[in-house]
């Protein structure tokens, strides 16, 4: 694979992608030519705007001796880190597109990052892994247009090739962006031109793009990632990013389907630049690219097709994590003859849908945060595919889910009680299950245990949190689990019981009912608190609480507790630092003004 991926089968890789982290990952190889190591390095601080263009944003490259304040253990605002960062030594800068600059800072913002808190807080073979593990996925579902065996170092001969060989940038510029040492590491790139080309390139015509057309590729539906970002008041977001991306004169048309009522029955959910009844008039909601989208979890781009106008166009599916909510569909604009869908394009609207989808499920668990009254539902489910299914049946015990901690966007740890069964029985199941590792003991009784484990699908509990249900309850007994969760109030419930039932076949409604929320509830308890913190600092405050650091004696070091959640431990340290100091503003804050003045 000495010239790397050509466009399709990165766009291909970049797709399988089934975090925003390891997405980044990808990008930040095949995209700004960064080496393994220096993925795992690269912070918020490192990103800027360079004077007037646009269109690129530039990335510094520490080098290997380069420390952040979070990794020397320093706190915010402390000597050390602003040390780091006006003197951390740079190896180098690199171009980076706008795209992937705009989604570096949106990931920086959701995972509530520090200026010198890494993107990929990894090591170096996490990085090595996460792209080999993309890479198989995005084999097995293009039917072998990518290659496995892809790894981060064909990811930069595919960011050299496509500088050199598709866009006839500078070898010199391409150099020093990609830290080779010499130009002979380029030479496989740089083929014999004839005296036709010399001339073009000699005529000072420009940067060609990947399509081709000799400008630089623009992004084309920043107005549809405003959308999402300005909305006022509850506007729905499937309605108003549509409105955004036809601001573009790229885009004459957008439309979200989704299903509605029965599996077999589509409605549009928002459109712009075109009526509802057009849209049905001509089959968009009976056919189109969106299925495809929909069914293969991937971005589909047609032309020609009746429900598209016989325009180019692209499907890709708005969704979070395991969950689809439906489609997002553009449709090419502009004077005739239009140009075919982009790569870049294709990559830019599929980013689109994946922030889309997450604000759906945002405002279902802020509706359900702000709801009076709650829809509970209970589900039960003996498929083998719920560990906690399959661990009580092997085990002939009780198990009760205490808590759930997000560990990354692919997996949780779940802390457990268990009754009837020891901790080397409940390792010697995780040992045969598919998607569960690293078991820990917190504590042992004489008839149990409680123990955390970390689980990547396969879990009924992460199937409804993704669907924006909050679960309330969950056990396992003689095979067998049930869970109660609660939705808004005059949610839908099908969509939910649909995606629960695609997860574990058997699965069922076992009951449905509106529940009026206790103003004593737990919930409301802890609502004043616990919209205080960012997702980072309650994943901290909730690890180190069920991991027994607040114990005494500790049932967890910070460190073991830091690794359960795989990150670095000065990471840890700093999101736990900042969760209990907001824990104690709003106690003592709230002190100050209702105490009486002590007594003499």
């Amino acid at each position: 694979m000495a010239d790397g991926l050509d466009d399709e089968a990165y766009e291909a890789l970049v797709t399988a992608a089934e975090t925003y982290r390891a997405a980044l990952t990808v990008r930040l190889a095949g995209e700004a030519g960064l080496r393994t190591g220096e993925i795992t390095r690269v912070a918020p601080r490192h990103l800027r705007e360079p004077e007037g263009d646009a269109d690129l944003s530039v990335l510094a490259v520490p080098s290997d001796d380069a420390a952040t304040g979070v990794e020397a253990g320093a706190d915010d605002g402390s000597e050390s880190e602003a040390a780091a960062r006006d003197g951390s030594p740079i190896d180098r800068e690199t171009a980076v597109p706008a795209s992937l600059a705009a989604e570096l800072r949106r990931y920086a913002e959701s995972a509530d990052l520090g200026e010198s808190e890494p993107f990929v807080d990894v090591s170096p073979r996490r990085v090595q892994m996460i792209v080999s593990e993309t890479a198989e996925r995005a084999a097995a579902r293009t039917d072998g247009l990518v290659d496995p065996g892809v790894t981060p170092r064909d990811l930069r001969r595919t960011f050299a090739r496509r500088l050199l060989v598709d866009r006839g940038v500078d070898p010199h510029a391409v150099r020093e962006a990609g830290g080779w040492e010499t130009m002979a590491t380029l030479d496989g790139y740089l083929g014999p031109l004839d005296g036709e080309a010399i001339a073009e390139a000699f005529g000072g015509d420009g940067v060609g793009s990947p399509d081709g057309s000799g400008a630089m590729t623009a992004p084309t539906a920043l107005g549809g990632f405003e959308a999402l970002a300005d909305r006022e008041g509850r506007e729905d977001p499937l309605a108003a990013v549509p409105d955004g991306v036809v601001e573009a004169d790229r885009w004459a048309e957008s439309w979200v389907v989704r299903r509605a009522g029965d599996r077999d029955r589509v409605e549009i959910a928002g459109a712009a630049g075109v009526g509802r009844e057009a849209l049905r008039d001509r089959g968009a909601t009976a056919e189109g690219p969106w299925r495809d989208a929909v069914a293969e979890g991937e971005p589909v781009a047609t032309e020609g097709a009746t429900a598209t106008a016989g325009r180019p166009a692209i499907a890709v599916p708005v969704r979070y994590r395991d969950v689809t909510h439906g489609a997002l569909c553009v449709v090419a604009g502009g004077d005739a003859p239009i140009s075919p869908v982009s790569s870049a394009e294709r990559r830019e609207i599929a980013a689109l849908g994946q922030c889309l989808g997450w604000a759906v499920t945002a405002g279902r668990w802020r509706d359900l945060l702000h709801s009076d009254a709650v829809t509970e539902v209970e589900f039960h489910t003996g498929d083998e595919g719920a560990f906690l299914a399959r661990a009580s049946a092997a085990l002939g015990c009780r198990i009760g889910l205490a808590s759930t901690v997000a560990v990354d966007d692919d997996a949780s740890r779940f802390y457990l009680s268990v009754e009837g069964a020891r901790p080397q029985a409940l390792a010697d199941v995780i040992a045969g299950a598919s998607g569960v590792s690293d078991l820990r003991v917190i504590e042992t009784r004489e008839d149990g245990c409680d123990v955390s484990a970390r689980v990547a699908g396969g879990s009924a509990v992460r199937t409804l949190t993704e669907h924006g249900a909050t679960v309330r309850d969950a056990t396992a007994e003689d095979g067998r689990v049930r869970v109660v969760a609660d939705l808004p109030e005059g949610a839908d419930v099908r969509p939910v019981a649909d995606g629960f039932r695609d997860a574990f076949a058997d699965a069922r409604l076992a009951s449905k009912e509106s529940v009026p929320r206790s103003p004593r509830s737990e919930d409301s308890l802890r609502e004043g608190v616990a919209d205080r913190f960012t997702d980072r600092q309650w994943a901290a405050l909730s690890a180190a609480y069920h991991g027994g650091y607040f114990d005494w004696p500790r049932g967890s070091t910070a460190e073991e507790v830091a690794d359960a959640m795989d990150v670095s431990s000065p990471t840890f340290h700093n999101h736990l630092r900042k969760a209990q100091r907001r824990l104690l503003d709003e106690l003592f804050e709230d002190g100050r003004r209702t105490r009486r003045p002590d007594r003499e």
